[in-house]
């Protein structure tokens, strides 16, 4: 599975170590290109969770949103819900035709007052069976130290849901 994901903060991060650490290479969008570059260098994160470090043959950098999404079978969407529209509507409204969704998004969409999901549905005609959610009750930093904690996926179907959830076990 070609994983992409959208977003360089602390829980976009614990989430790429997990598919990293099960073996998957991601197409990873951070926006900064002086992040990227001291990440190819370094192998981790300067701004979060910055003692998790990958192998980077297993990860394909971009600052082109779009470039990431179309490389991706399943993208995570994991950026603020305060910027999610500013970041998607660089893409054009069929980017997302034949891929799986993983929301990480924390909270309702601002500007609409609108869920992940709804707004995906209206904008990029995204259907909610296409659609999945990773939530917590953890923290990033739990993830990303591997220490207990739990991840809980929903989709509307079971299988689905499970099925991703297998890519992120630890």
């Amino acid at each position: 599975m070609q994983f992409g994901i959208i977003g360089s903060g602390s829980w976009a991060t614990a989430l790429a170590k997990i598919l990293t650490d099960n073996g998957n290479t991601i197409h990873w969008w951070v926006r900064n290109t002086d992040t990227i570059r001291y990440m190819e260098k370094r192998r981790h994160n300067p701004h979060y969770l910055n003692a998790v470090y990958f192998n980077e043959t297993q990860l394909h950098l971009s600052d082109d949103i779009q470039t990431v999404v179309s490389h991706s079978e399943a993208v995570v969407i994991a950026v603020p819900s305060a910027v999610v529209e500013s970041v998607l509507e660089k893409l054009p409204a069929d980017a997302f035709k034949g891929k799986k969704i993983i929301s990480a998004v924390k909270g309702i969409l601002p500007s609409g007052n609108q869920l992940l999901n709804n707004y995906l549905a209206d904008n990029f005609q995204v259907n909610l069976n296409d659609y999945f959610a990773v939530l917590g009750p953890c923290h990033a930093e739990q993830v990303a130290a591997e220490t207990l904690s739990y991840l809980t996926f929903q989709g509307t179907g079971e299988g689905g849901a499970s099925y991703f959830a297998s890519y992120f076990k630890t």
